[in-house]
């Protein structure tokens, strides 16, 4: 691998690993505020399922961009 391709690698790697931990935060916070904060009023559901949906909308996001990265990565030399 050359230099400029594993400049692109590194950036695509420091991508995807951000937008995993982004989904895995925003599913432990959705849970955590729905099971503290849900029975006390609906703030509290609407905050739990609002990261629920934003964690369940990365982790399409995620997925096609790492399946992306994989087949480029492979057509590499």
């Amino acid at each position: 691998m050359d230099e400029a391709t594993k400049q692109v690698f590194k950036a695509k790697f420091v991508m995807l690993t951000v937008m995993l931990n982004v989904i895995v935060l925003c599913f432990a916070m959705g849970v955590f505020v729905l099971f503290r904060f849900a029975p006390e009023g609906t703030i509290g559901l609407a905050i739990g399922l609002l990261l629920l949906t934003v964690g369940a909308a990365l982790s399409i996001s995620f997925r096609k961009q790492y399946a992306q990265t994989k087949v480029w990565l492979h057509e590499q030399p």
